[in-house]
């Protein structure tokens, strides 16, 4: 017994340290507890907990037996304190699982707390049965009394437990929360005390009562600070939970309905109002179903609500004003006391996403800009055509220089012509079929029937009429390709494929008219394809031999100069001719590299020729160079530095392009140009006259020669105005003139007569391999200069 007390039963040191251990304990409990609701706990804190309850445990059961005259039985102490640690830690590892429990449950709560009331009535009632049999004296008030006491102190304490660990929305204080963990340690130590006396007896009634109401005074107390802090706790999670309640039903950018078990409507929010068209009071008076323009569905969805769970639709509303919009009803119940007892209705706009979801769908499958049926929806309904076995026609339309519009007038003139396009065409099938626009200025009518030349050809006619759009009138070309299902293919890709063939078939022969797929037609694009394959092989391996065609003065006859020609002798199909191989080229971008390769050749001949005559005067070289080529970006810098690399000068090339490269950009082409001259490269047009011919440009742009092309050479005795025309255009704007495909004597006495002072052709001599025309004009025959 200590000194400083004189209290039966209490010995003050031990009572305080197993206070402030349950105390600490429960704090660990909390602690933890609340980690397991967000994550798994390590294994050492679960133990952690166990180990201290068991510890606890012994420690306030020692505290008893200090204070008792007699001492425990000494055969059962040890074994005792065992089975007290370990159903003591068993219980710490059930008071972590069940604390995890949903706040409210009124029921589960007093089922678990009966539990652990029972389980710690227990253990504190083995400690005088077991350690003090002699002192047993029960006293039936005071057990029953312990006994009520035990399940209210569980009770309290789990639900206080409970509530914070279920709590981490709100924020506990820690003072309240250090003196509930505190109330917790003295209601659990005080309790022992209570039991312990109730199950033993004393000499005296003051020790007596004092062993027993002192202890039940003090658990008492503990009970109602451990009740009162979870009602203060509960009473402001009430507070935050309605106010969030609100601030979700309020502030909801959806309308929200609360609705009965049956459909009435108790309450809506303002965005309800605005969906709606009703004001609060009309919708608090309305069934629900009286807002849904399928009120059946509205029903049978709400009774899907009743089975539990969350439910979502889409379905329409009818507003005030009549209108019907498009929502999304996410339906919840609202479950009190595991009863449905009504439902709550989110409902969200969702027209104008369906709108949106309209315009994307017709997007995929048409044009944006004639709102015609695109690829896609056109492969669709070939497919079903096919599908069905009606027999129908598609004619692929593409304009014959189309790019020139773009060029000149800008983009959005271009598009401007692809619509009005668009709305010809549909006047011209009159819905007898579909017009579709499959890229660019590409497109394709699927025309139901067995033959559809006549309407081709009327679509010919048709675009022969002009165009007014902003102050212009625009006669248009277009090249037509026709193939047939089933007569030329069941597939539907390779039936495109075939009207594509055709339609370039059309552009061969001169565009502005149709074409019928034939067969033969397929296999000479398969020789194209070959071919452009074999260009590329034929590049690397530069399997292109040089000819020169010379050109001579027409009054002397002596050389002036000579043009560069390219020939391609293959390996396995033998010669192939320029007008084969150049348009593919030309189409599949390989142009660049041979006009190129040409260039280095040319220069690195020039070289070699400056070296061997020891820099005597030689023919002045032209070479052929494509739009394509001309138009590169670095193709001026290219050439100069070819010009430094060979250590050439300038005068002794000449560039031919043609009127097709001179009506492009005009700005570009004079750069180009400028900077070209300044090497002292002669610029010549080639096939003057036949183009594009006009005053305007060859007087903007620098050039050296016209070329006058060969069509007007050869008959040129009904020619003659045309040719004497071009000489007196040329000398009066100081330019060169250079007639080609000169090949009777007739021919050169006439252009003789008219003043033209240059001539190639077949008279003089025709293009003549590298070998041959070296032999023949670099090492023997002086140039005119």
């Amino acid at each position: 017994m200590l000194p400083f007390i004189d209290i039966p039963g209490i010995h003050l040191l031990y009572t305080i340290t197993s206070v402030l251990l349950i105390s600490v304990l429960t704090r660990l409990v909390l602690y933890v507890s609340q980690h397991m609701m967000r994550t798994d706990v390590s294994t050492w804190k679960v133990i952690l907990v166990s180990l201290g309850t068991g510890l606890s445990a012994i420690l306030a059961t020692y505290s008893f037996t200090l204070s008792i005259d007699a001492g425990p039985a000494p055969q059962a102490t040890c074994l005792f304190f065992i089975v007290n640690f370990l159903l003591s830690s068993v219980s710490g590892a059930l008071i972590l699982r069940v604390v995890r429990s949903p706040i409210g449950n009124t029921r589960h709560d007093l089922l678990i707390s009966l539990l652990l009331a029972a389980l710690i009535y227990l253990l504190h009632m083995l400690t005088p049965i077991s350690l003090y049999p002699n002192l047993i004296d029960v006293h039936f008030i005071e057990v029953l009394t312990s006994m009520v006491l035990t399940q209210s102190t569980i009770f309290t304490l789990f639900r206080f437990l409970n509530m914070y660990t279920n709590g981490e929305q709100m924020k506990w204080s820690k003072l309240l929360l250090l003196f509930g963990s505190l109330m917790s340690g003295i209601a659990i130590v005080g309790l022992g005390y209570c039991i312990f006396a109730a199950f033993t007896s004393y000499q005296s009634a003051m020790s007596y009562n004092l062993h027993f109401m002192l202890p039940t005074v003090i658990v008492l107390t503990s009970n109602t600070v451990l009740t009162v802090i979870p009602l203060l706790y509960r009473n402001r999670a009430l507070v935050t939970t309605q106010q969030l309640y609100q601030s979700l039903f309020n502030d909801n950018p959806n309308a929200v309905l609360a609705v009965e078990k049956y459909g009435s409507i108790l309450h809506a929010n303002k965005e309800s109002e605005f969906l709606t068209g009703y004001n609060e009071d009309a919708i608090k008076r309305m069934d629900a179903a009286a807002l849904f323009l399928d009120k059946e569905i509205f029903r049978n969805h709400l009774n899907i609500l009743k089975n539990g769970g969350s439910h979502q639709w889409d379905t329409k509303i009818i507003s005030r004003s009549g209108v019907q919009i498009d929502v999304h009803v996410t339906g919840i119940p609202t479950i009190v006391k595991h009863h449905i007892v009504g439902y709550f209705l989110v409902i969200k706009d969702i027209s104008q996403t369906i709108e949106t979801a309209k315009q994307v769908e017709f997007l995929a499958y048409h044009d944006d800009l004639t709102k015609l049926p695109n690829r896609r929806l056109m492969q669709q309904q070939m497919q079903e055509y096919a599908g069905k076995g009606t027999s129908f026609s598609i004619l692929l339309i593409d304009y014959d220089l189309f790019k020139r519009i773009n060029d000149i007038f800008g983009h959005s003139f271009g598009d401007k012509v692809l619509v009005e396009t668009a709305a010809r065409l549909e006047r011209i099938l009159d819905g007898k079929g579909t017009v579709n626009r499959v890229g660019g200025d590409e497109f394709l009518l699927i025309v139901p029937g067995e033959s559809a030349t006549r309407l081709a050809q009327y679509i010919v006619e048709q675009f022969r009429q002009p165009m007014r759009l902003q102050d212009y009138e625009h006669v248009l070309q277009a090249s037509i390709g026709i193939a047939s299902f089933p007569e030329h293919a069941e597939d539907m890709d390779n039936l495109y494929k075939y009207a594509d063939i055709a339609m370039y078939q059309t552009k061969e022969n001169g565009g502005n008219n149709y074409t019928v797929f034939q067969p033969e037609m397929a296999e000479k694009q398969v020789l194209r394809f070959e071919i452009e394959h074999e260009l590329q092989e034929a590049i690397e391996t530069q399997a292109f031999d040089l000819y020169f065609q010379p050109k001579f003065h027409s009054f002397k006859r002596t050389i002036t100069g000579a043009e560069v020609l390219l020939r391609w002798n293959h390996p396995e199909r033998g010669f192939i001719p320029p007008n084969i191989f150049i348009p593919i080229a030309e189409e599949s971008g390989l142009i660049v590299a041979i006009e190129r390769s040409v260039i280095e050749r040319v220069m690195a001949c020039l070289a070699k020729w400056l070296e061997e005559t020891n820099e005597c005067t030689i023919p002045c070289i032209s070479i052929n160079v494509s739009v394509i080529t001309f138009l590169q970006d670095d193709f001026s810098s290219f050439f100069r530095d070819r010009l430094n690399h060979y250590n050439l000068d300038g005068s002794l090339l000449e560039l031919e392009i043609t009127e097709r490269v001179v009506m492009q950009n005009e700005t570009k082409i004079n750069s180009i140009l400028q900077k070209l001259r300044k090497t002292g490269v002669k610029i010549s047009i080639d096939d003057f006259g036949t183009g594009y011919s006009s005053l305007n440009y060859l007087d903007k742009l620098e050039v050296d020669i016209l070329k006058i092309d060969q069509t007007f050479i050869q008959h040129i005795e009904y020619n003659q105005s045309i040719v004497a025309t071009i000489q007196s255009l040329a000398e009066n704007l100081k330019l060169h003139t250079i007639a080609e495909g000169v090949e009777t004597e007739a021919q050169l006495q006439a252009l003789q007569e008219l003043g033209c002072t240059e001539v190639q052709g077949y008279l003089f001599s025709k293009p003549l391999p590298q070998p041959d025309f070296e032999s023949a004009y670099i090492m023997h025959i002086p140039v005119d200069a």
